[in-house]
């Protein structure tokens, strides 16, 4: 009997043994498969880094290779519809005529108000807009960071030429603290509760919003990568009044 119990407690002993050997090295395997998967993500975005026609910069690879140590990391859009050909013209249309800035929200209501109302942001520009150019590593790089903010995506588009003039004019003002974006306005900023400055970049530089997920795109019927205010120019020279 007492035999009988001890071949059975020994036979249990090498069934739970087992089942944690079998863990173990299913857990390898897939630690395995991540690490070749993070070696073919890295050799990819270094391919793309080392072409002549890549605008990748090193902080660009920096930044990525940082956010390989999320485990959750996989640097692809799995359920994304982003790359999509739609979505590339949309976003990349003219490409070389403008400056491209999404951000990123969570409610379609507030994508619609933007539309209608321009894009609000509190002192710089850059808090809640990302700065996005014409390559598909970068924007997947970019999409991975902001996606957390929301499905419905603002593409906002300005002139470069329009944009370098005014930041150009900025620069031999040695103007501090004051982003081109902040002379794209046309109501003077107001004071929020925060006592932050909220500034409103014209509707007409908003070419649109997408849903990544369900694959919709609205276009702004008012959207113009040209548009000009008078107000730009006397927003200017103000600040070359201060910096006299």
């Amino acid at each position: 009997m007492i035999n009988t119990l001890l071949a059975k407690g020994f036979n249990i002993n090498i069934t739970i043994e087992f089942f944690i050997i079998v863990l173990l090295f299913a857990y390898i395997i897939y630690l395995q498969l991540q690490l070749s998967k993070k070696n073919f993500l890295i050799r990819s975005y270094l391919d793309q880094f080392g072409k002549q026609k890549s605008k990748l910069a090193k902080t660009d690879i920096i930044r990525f290779l940082e956010n390989l140590k999320n485990p959750g990391f996989s640097g692809v859009v799995t359920k994304d519809k982003l790359l999509d050909n739609r979505f590339s013209n949309f976003l990349f249309e003219n490409d070389k005529e403008i400056k491209l800035f999404l951000h990123y929200t969570a409610k379609e209501k507030v994508a619609k108000t933007i539309i209608k109302e321009g894009f609000k942001f509190v002192n710089s520009f850059y808090k809640t807009a990302e700065y996005i150019y014409n390559d598909e590593l970068y924007l997947i790089h970019r999409h991975h960071e902001h996606k957390q903010y929301g499905d419905f995506v603002i593409v906002i588009c300005i002139s470069k030429d329009k944009y370098n003039n005014y930041s150009e004019e900025l620069a031999r003002l040695r103007a501090k603290n004051i982003a081109v974006e902040q002379i794209l306005t046309e109501a003077p900023p107001v004071i929020d509760e925060n006592s932050d400055e909220v500034y409103i970049l014209p509707k007409q530089f908003i070419k649109g919003y997408f849903n990544y997920i369900e694959g919709t795109i609205v276009e702004n019927p008012d959207f113009d990568i040209n548009y000009h205010s008078v107000a730009f120019n006397k927003n200017l020279e103000k600040i070359r009044s201060k910096n006299k």
